[in-house]
């Protein structure tokens, strides 16, 4: 019998002992309130799992933390904060704990609303959006009508950002607020909302023609129109009103001592990536004063075109002084209505908005232009 044989044969390997060794933790920078955990590591027969925690007490091969992907997504800290790591091989070895003591940086920006936007009235009810930024991302909305700042535990903030309310009686104040994942709050944003105000309702109720109610950053103001006078004029900005179409356009040429002009665009400067989007309507055939009886006097509200006679579709301008050259000039401006509340108040604060040039070297371009939060018609 071979002395080879005789030591029981098979000659197999030795079991692995050596145990695997991280070699780097890295942590990415916070983003949308997460950050990335990505562990590197080395074995003599190849890693199998990690382990992320946030405790120091060591792992058995077994347990459930032990994972096969090198990354972790955890929740952006807060405060500075330890995360030690684990990883094993195929024998169940596992690694001494490889300990992250980086602090987190303490995320201290606050989020900032860029702007809360008003439906019009509809069955009641009105819907506030709000719109905002944070670089890690904004988490909740806060909308009240208290300007008491909320904590970021308040039970106002949801992760919503629009809230339907019933149409306030009267103009109210809405007070906005948002938060990020450290819950950083924002400064309020405030805004009036609601229904017409009672004083334009009563303009609107003292007059026969057919009244619109806009209300803008600065106010409201309400316009009786023309029907009879000037039915096509009329019908036509009817048409984009019930469409909601003006609502969140701007007042993008300012003149005080002319007028003010408006119902095209977003923003300034006047350009095709700040034209109103929505469905527009044939342009419709002036009708000049001359056929109507109507003139461009102060507190008119008339057409803006081109060049053109017959190419008015949504834009206006409301005459702020009389401007009865227009009645004629390069064929007319046709007048269809006129304000009946808010003139000395509302329109003169849009007539006193500062400007600057606007590409043509006009001096017309509102620095920060006045908005339509939205027009409908009372009756």
């Amino acid at each position: 019998m071979s002395l080879l044989a005789s030591c029981g044969g098979g000659g197999g390997q030795d079991k692995d002992s050596t145990l695997p060794t991280i070699t780097s933790v890295t942590a990415s920078a916070p983003n949308n309130g997460q950050v990335l955990l990505t562990a590197s590591a080395t074995d003599n027969q190849g890693v199998t799992g990690y382990c992320f925690k946030t405790d120091s007490l060591t792992p058995a091969a077994s347990d459930s933390c032990f994972g096969s992907a090198t990354v972790k997504i955890i929740a952006a800290p807060t405060s500075p904060n330890s995360y030690f790591v684990w990883v094993k091989d195929a024998a169940n070895n596992v690694s001494t704990p490889f300990t992250l003591n980086v602090p987190f940086p303490v995320d201290t920006t606050v989020p900032t609303i860029t702007s809360v936007t008003a439906s019009a009235p509809n069955n009641g009810q009105i819907t506030l959006t709000a719109s905002a930024n944070d670089n890690q991302g904004v988490t909740g909305y806060c909308f009240k009508t208290s300007s008491t700042a909320p904590t970021a535990s308040d039970s106002c903030f949801t992760a919503a950002a629009s809230k339907t309310i019933a149409t306030p009686t009267t103009p109210t104040r809405y007070y906005t607020w948002s938060k990020d994942a450290a819950n950083n709050i924002s400064s309020a944003f405030n805004r009036v909302a609601g229904a017409c105000s009672t004083a334009g309702v009563n303009a609107s109720l003292t007059s026969s023609l057919p009244a619109v109610c806009v209300s803008t950053n600065l106010g409201e103001f309400v316009l009786e129109l023309e029907a009879s006078k000037a039915p096509v004029t009329t019908t036509n900005f009817l048409k984009y009103v019930n469409d909601g179409y003006y609502s969140q356009t701007v007042f993008h040429r300012v003149i005080s001592n002319f007028m003010i002009q408006g119902g095209g665009f977003t923003a300034v400067p006047i350009s095709s990536s700040n034209a109103k989007p929505g469905t527009t309507y044939p342009a419709i055939v002036l009708e000049t004063t001359a056929t109507t009886g109507l003139s461009n006097t102060a507190g008119t509200i008339a057409m803006a075109r081109t060049n053109v006679l017959n190419s008015a579709t949504h834009e206006f301008f409301i005459n702020v002084v009389d401007n009865v050259f227009l009645n004629t000039n390069g064929g007319g401006y046709a007048v269809f209505g006129r304000v009946i509340s808010g003139l000395n108040t509302t329109v003169q604060s849009i007539r006193n908005v500062s400007v600057q040039a606007n590409a043509s070297s006009e001096i017309s371009q509102p620095l920060t232009p006045p908005v339509i939060n939205w027009a409908y018609q009372l009756k």
